[in-house]
């Protein structure tokens, strides 16, 4: 009988971050382990499969391996990035971009030559820009993704949550467009309880209602707060979000996520190569349907902005 296999490709501090997360899943009964850095990736395991004699924990198989090992996975994680040195990890998501190009362009290769069953899930970052070079290989499109907007969205629900007092999963909505900078909330799909977002002035008339544009700062500043703290790193929220993900497509629930996924249809009436996230409905078959939701004015013009920002990170690839 064959067992639900990861391979996690890069093992820094999100790839560790979504070892450690997935160990504690128990979705996984393999876990192979990829990097340039053996040793890293060696040590990874190896400390993960030394809590396996712990009486809370399932006995997983964790080793380090090579691509090969992807042949028969059901999920790829790929949290890889360039290294840089001394930990200077620069803000600038662009700036990563030249660095981890031929990292993308190499990990794509390799898992084209020894699998098309896969799911693939991408965290490195520029998110966008890297699903729009990763969709341009020779692999079924359903089956790739970057985990997008995911993390923003979860932070925009914990603002609110916080800011209204109720727990976060009681806040329905997400963030669209880019990861990152140019993210934007739709609070016109946004509810509360139920309550749509232009409503909850009259149910909470002690809290000032936050317009669309402080919401919006307050979410993509909450990246560059975790930023500075850690020294570069952001990296145990996304990592669940990607085995969120990952839970999703093996359990087949038809969640609807904000991924971002290759746009190619003039979505929104954009013209031109681009990739971003909206709401999808997930399941065994990767990305099963794109929902493009309805947006007011504002929206709009943000995820115009977006697209925008986008493309012009994708023509540097060119």
């Amino acid at each position: 009988m064959k067992t639900q296999k990861l391979a996690i490709i890069g093992l820094g501090h999100v790839g560790s971050s979504v070892l450690a997360t997935a160990v504690q899943t128990e979705l996984f009964g393999e876990i192979v382990l990829i990097d340039p850095r053996d040793r890293v990736a060696f040590g990874e395991g190896l400390d993960q499969t030394h809590a396996g004699g712990l009486l809370s924990r399932k006995n997983i198989t964790i080793y380090k391996g090579t691509y090969k090992d992807v042949a028969d996975a059901d999920i790829i994680i790929v949290a890889a990035t360039h290294v840089y040195a001394e930990g200077e990890i620069p803000e600038d998501r662009n700036e990563l971009l030249i660095e981890n190009l031929p990292i993308i362009h190499e990990i794509m290769g390799n898992i084209t030559q020894n699998t098309q069953d896969a799911m693939v899930i991408f965290i490195t970052n520029p998110a966008d820009t890297v699903i729009h070079i990763v969709a341009s290989y020779d692999y079924p499109k359903n089956l790739l993704l970057s985990t997008g907007t995911m993390l923003d969205s979860s932070r925009l629900r914990q603002l609110l949550g916080q800011y209204y007092h109720v727990d976060p999963k009681s806040v329905s909505g997400y963030m669209m467009g880019e990861h990152g900078y140019t993210a934007f909330p739709v609070l016109s799909h946004l509810t509360i309880g139920g309550l749509a977002y232009n409503e909850l002035a009259d149910h909470f008339p002690e809290i000032p209602l936050l317009t669309a544009e402080d919401i919006k700062e307050k979410v993509v500043q909450a990246a560059y707060d975790v930023f500075a703290a850690k020294s570069g790193v952001t990296n145990v929220a996304v990592a669940q979000s990607a085995i969120d993900i990952a839970r999703c497509i093996l359990l087949d629930e038809k969640s609807i996520y904000p991924v971002s996924v290759p746009m190619i249809d003039n979505e929104y009436g954009f013209s031109g190569p681009c990739a971003y996230s909206v709401p999808c409905i997930l399941g065994k078959d990767g990305v099963e349907k794109k929902i493009l939701v309805s947006l007011d004015a504002w929206e709009k013009d943000k995820l115009a902005q977006s697209v925008a920002s986008i493309q012009q990170s994708i023509a540097l690839t060119e």
